[in-house]
């Protein structure tokens, strides 16, 4: 895999041509040489293989950012799909409740992560669902603010990207769109202050929400509620410490403030559990969940909810192609069979598998921490162990090389940490393959 039968001299590939196209018609973010990720045009995909259009395949280490869980077109998923399309079209359901939306709900609070969730309202993406669990929040408490965390990510429309702080970047032109977010520390281990162990440091990180926000920034009953991401993905797969995530919920307890779990990413399976938060024994009052929610095949995404947060107040929230008909009978035919399947149980075995072998690369000089939960894995690269300075120019030359070698890791620029997020039903040769070019890659820009 990964090798494919080059040009004669002075022929062009049909990938050159797709690219040019691609150059004169996407806007610049996603071709600059600055910004850019891609740099192959697909043709085809299917299970844990992307195909190109020069015919050379790819083993995907990314399940299209965790959406693809169940593989790329995972064949029961589809033909109940392709039914529901023939069967239903499309329906607006605040307008029109349809029975696929009746059935997905129904299958969503049978694998709720608290029977305290008893409401489910639909959406089109994870940023909707986001938005929409704050929307909820906000509304039914009646209280203007938001807490959330330095290095989360809720998506990029205008009111996300200022509900997580995941990049100053991103978020440059859009600061005084910032309205009712508080943002506090995510208490990310790797980066503690030194001689702090991570139980301290999930103390310190509730203390200085108690210490210092809410007695300088916001008032506790100004609050609506806190966002929190159980296992920040997109951060660099940071996992915080077990007393923080108790702690906040103990703190949304004494406040009245609801707890938002964003599963959007880390949700359905992807940790090793059905859900994120369940590592930690929290119950939220509000999920937002999202990208595997259908198998990858359309957009669909969910919001679960208490009946303070859905059941007392009339939310004004809604979409237009939220709860389509046929996204919804893949989301129930996707969860179906992630349980008929034990997929999370499978995600769990490979991603232990997968992190022992990872671990073993911390002895190079380039790793300063490999780290993981399921199949939720990140390689952080610094330029020297002791002082943990970021490395971004070696994780985008080994990402460029693990593509050039067949292997496609997920990786944002600028970045300084390779994720491996694989399609959970992924072959283990095929994973232990993938895993072999980025170690190769990796060793040959050790020092």
């Amino acid at each position: 895999m990964g090798k494919t039968k080059r040009p004669a001299a002075g022929r062009t590939r049909p990938s050159d041509a797709y690219w040019k196209r691609f150059r004169d018609t996407a806007p610049k973010y996603f071709w600059s040489e600055k910004t850019r990720l891609a740099s192959i045009v697909v043709a085809g995909a299917k299970g844990s293989t992307l195909v190109d259009v020069d015919g050379k395949e790819y083993i995907d280490f990314t399940s299209q950012w965790s959406t693809n869980n169940l593989g790329n077109v995972h064949r029961e998923v589809r033909d109940a799909t392709v039914d529901a399309l023939d069967r239903y079209g499309f329906l607006i359901y605040f307008m029109n409740p349809h029975v696929p939306m009746i059935d997905l709900a129904e299958a969503l609070l049978e694998v709720r992560p608290s029977k305290a969730l008893t409401r489910v309202f639909l959406e089109a993406t994870g940023t909707g669902a986001a938005e929409g669990a704050v929307k909820h929040a906000v509304e039914s408490s009646g209280r203007p603010l938001v807490l959330s965390f330095m290095g989360q990510y809720h998506g990029l429309s205008i009111g996300t990207i200022n509900l997580g702080s995941l990049s100053s970047w991103e978020r440059r032109h859009w600061e005084a769109f910032q309205g009712g977010v508080v943002h506090a520390p995510y208490p990310f281990p790797y980066r503690r202050p030194r001689g702090m162990s991570e139980e301290d440091y999930g103390e310190w990180a509730l203390s200085y929400i108690e210490d210092q926000i809410l007695k300088h920034v916001a008032h506790p009953d100004r609050i609506a509620a806190a966002i929190f991401e159980p296992v920040a993905c997109e951060a660099g797969i940071w996992i915080p410490p077990r007393n923080f995530v108790r702690g906040l919920r103990r703190l949304c307890d004494a406040h009245g403030w609801f707890y938002i779990d964003d599963e959007v990413e880390a949700g359905l399976g992807r940790t090793g559990r059905m859900w994120a938060i369940e590592h930690y024994g929290v119950e939220p009052d509000l999920v937002a969940i999202g990208k595997a929610l259908s198998g990858g095949l359309l957009p669909i995404a969910a919001v679960l909810g208490t009946e303070r947060a859905m059941g007392e107040v009339e939310v004004a929230a809604g979409t237009t192609f939220g709860g389509h008909p046929a996204a919804c009978v893949a989301a129930t035919k996707t969860l179906e069979i992630l349980r008929r399947d034990r997929i999370p149980e499978r995600s769990a075995r490979l991603g232990a598998r997968a992190l022992k072998r990872a671990k073993e690369w911390e002895a190079l000089d380039l790793v300063g921490e490999a780290r993981g939960i399921g199949l939720c894995i990140g390689i952080e690269l610094v330029k020297d162990k002791d002082g943990k300075a970021p490395n971004p120019e070696a994780a985008r030359e080994v990402f460029r090389e693990c593509v050039d070698a067949g292997t496609i890791l997920l990786w944002n620029w600028g970045d300084h940490v390779l994720r491996i997020q694989p399609p959970l039903t992924i072959e283990r040769e095929e994973l232990d393959r993938g895993l072999g070019v980025l170690e190769a890659a990796l060793r040959r820009h050790a020092g």
